[in-house]
């Protein structure tokens, strides 16, 4: 199996793309197809009846709950992952998960109706009940989820300096900050202090029109922004100096009567470009929406990272933390986020059950599904660094780091689901052997023999016996392609075969990474065409069995072993 070395780092995680393109066709429908794959491309897109998009109803409040969000999720997957999307995306992921150096960057490039929506929440069919951490795909350290199409030249030189940010903090006319603004400043340079040498931190109170436009007017490699945007309607603008004002909604609202024009998305575009910026990060509710973020893509600006309604204090902090310390090193945007947005998602597990307002950290359940990366370029590595010894152990540190916190997360996330088996989905595609067969009481003793040796297995496999009911919103046949996608390998007994045929032929032709290892009785034979699977060089020779002892005896050396040589290609091992 696969897995990476306690007293070793982990390799540098590289992304590959799965590129997803959707547009609305007409009043009813909208088109979506999988233009760049790992594992192939579609030709055609395939429709989606939608009716017209109500935004309020993917709204997502501070008090909104995890099963909220997962309900926003099943609805997105429905417009974005039809089954033929799902099952590119779902063999894309097996794809990255049986490599130990991959994950999976999921592409979004949407038109002006789609684009605002919370992608984020895309959460997984083959989860069912009651919402799950788990069920969401972000919850997958392994993915990545960007906006925009790579369409933007960036070839950025190694370099030691350290990369100047600018932070403006949006204050209050009346001297108080009750943003606080200033204490995010504080308390994110104290979180990054061990890399000052690699990332400078410069605060600036955004009413300061001087001191900023004499900033933006050189040279700065990131622009981060604390407070809020207005965003329903173009031109978008930052808040410069907010008045409080308690008998207005949301209480409060710009003080300037004549802003800045920097404050302008489409003024302060231009302004990064020329800066050199590399990055804009804007730690401010609404500032993720297309209105605001479209002139600073429309400029060139490599990536852009925004908020998805309203995003609380903490969660905030907590993100950029996590962020600027892997950027600063070296590791790619794919990297920092991931890790950022599990960071939020670790942070909001505490007193869960509590009220934002109750809990020690001021965080909503959602918050980590809340930030939305436009990224349109191929190249990932914003900063990257010379390979000198110091700056390898530094990214060595960082990916420690990154899978050491996954490891706990996704510990603790099955705590909270009650077993063992719960998973994000590339891990269940690393050590998932799905099992299938007759269940009746000849043959279901067999199965679940095979099972209890493959759970006992020193690679620790997860075998999945598909002898419980089907996901309510889907049928059968699309369930078992669902669950060989994301396995390891099959298992299929083909004796005295009831439904096996059909799981096969719903499999086989289609998979061509997945190894199929038939097992057969001894005294039977095979149905009449089994013979025309064999033509596919991934389905292995049936392996013939005395009983469920002789089965378990040979199971490593007759099953086990010629399914891992079929994918010793896949993970590079010898």
């Amino acid at each position: 199996m696969p897995t990476q070395p306690l007293d070793t780092a982990p390799p540098a995680l590289h992304f590959a793309e799965f590129a997803l393109r959707a547009w609305r066709d007409d009043a009813r429908h909208v088109q979506v197809i999988a233009h760049a794959t790992p594992v192939g491309v579609m030709r055609r897109p395939v429709t989606v009846k939608l009716d017209r998009i109500h935004r309020r109803d993917f709204d997502m409040g501070i008090d909104d709950t995890l099963d909220h969000a997962a309900d926003i999720g099943r609805e997105l997957a429905r417009i974005l992952l039809p089954e033929a999307v799902m099952a590119l995306l779902l063999e894309s992921i097996r794809y990255t998960a049986q490599r130990g150096d991959m994950g999976l960057r999921l592409r979004l490039c949407l038109d002006d109706e789609l684009i605002d929506l919370p992608w984020e929440c895309l959460y997984r069919p083959d989860v069912t009940g009651p919402a799950r951490l788990d069920g969401f795909f972000l919850a997958d350290g392994d993915l990545s989820l960007v906006r925009e199409a790579a369409s933007l030249p960036f070839t950025p030189a190694p370099t030691e300096r350290a990369q100047r940010a600018l932070f403006l903090g949006a204050l209050f006319d009346d001297a108080q900050d009750y943003w606080f603004t200033r204490d995010e400043f504080k308390t994110l340079q104290a979180n990054t202090a061990d890399i000052a040498d690699r990332l400078a931190f410069e605060f600036l109170p955004a009413g300061d029109t001087v001191a900023v436009e004499q900033a933006l007017a050189g040279r700065f490699d990131i622009f981060h922004y604390a407070g809020h945007v207005e965003a329903e309607r173009a031109p978008a603008y930052l808040i410069q100096t907010a008045h409080y004002d308690s008998t207005q909604h949301p209480g409060f609202s710009e003080a300037d009567t004549a802003p800045a024009g920097w404050t302008r998305a489409d003024r302060l575009a231009p302004l990064l470009q020329s800066g050199g910026a590399k990055l804009a990060v804007f730690n401010a509710c609404n500032s993720g929406h297309w209105t605001f973020m479209q002139p600073l893509m429309a400029h060139g600006l490599p990536a852009a990272i925004g908020v998805q309604g309203t995003v609380l204090n903490d969660a905030a902090l907590a993100f950029s933390s996590a962020l600027y310390s892997a950027l600063a090193v070296g590791l790619s945007l794919d990297e920092a986020v991931t890790r950022a947005r599990l960071t939020v998602l670790r942070v909001g597990l505490t007193d869960a059950d509590k009220h934002p307002s109750q809990r020690g950290v001021f965080t909503s359940a959602n918050d980590w599904l809340r930030f939305m990366v436009y990224m349109p370029t191929q190249e990932a590595v914003l900063f990257p660094r010379p390979a000198t010894k110091a700056n390898v152990a530094a990214q060595r540190r960082a990916r420690r780091g990154r899978v050491d916190e996954m490891d706990a997360l996704y510990a603790q996330l099955a705590l909270l689901n009650g077993s063992q088996r719960a998973a994000v989905i590339s891990r269940i595609a690393r050590s998932q052997v799905f099992i299938l067969g007759r269940f009746d009481a000849a043959h279901k003793p067999t199965l679940d023999a095979l099972r209890d040796a493959l759970a006992a297995h020193r690679d620790h496999y997860a075998p999945m016996l598909f002898d419980f009911d089907k996901p309510t919103e889907r049928n059968l046949t699309e369930s078992v392609r669902t669950y060989a996608l994301t396995s390891r390998f099959v298992i299929a007994d083909i004796s005295a075969p009831r439904c096996v045929p059909h799981e096969l032929m719903a499999i086989v032709p289609y998979s061509p990474s997945i190894p199929v290892v038939p097992i057969l009785r001894e005294g039977e034979e095979p149905y009449a065409m089994f013979k025309d699977l064999l033509a596919y060089p991934w389905v292995l020779p049936p392996v013939r069995y005395r009983d469920d002892a002789d089965l378990v005896a040979r199971l490593q050396t007759d099953v086990i072993a010629p399914a891992e040589k079929r994918l010793m290609p896949v993970d590079g091992r010898e």
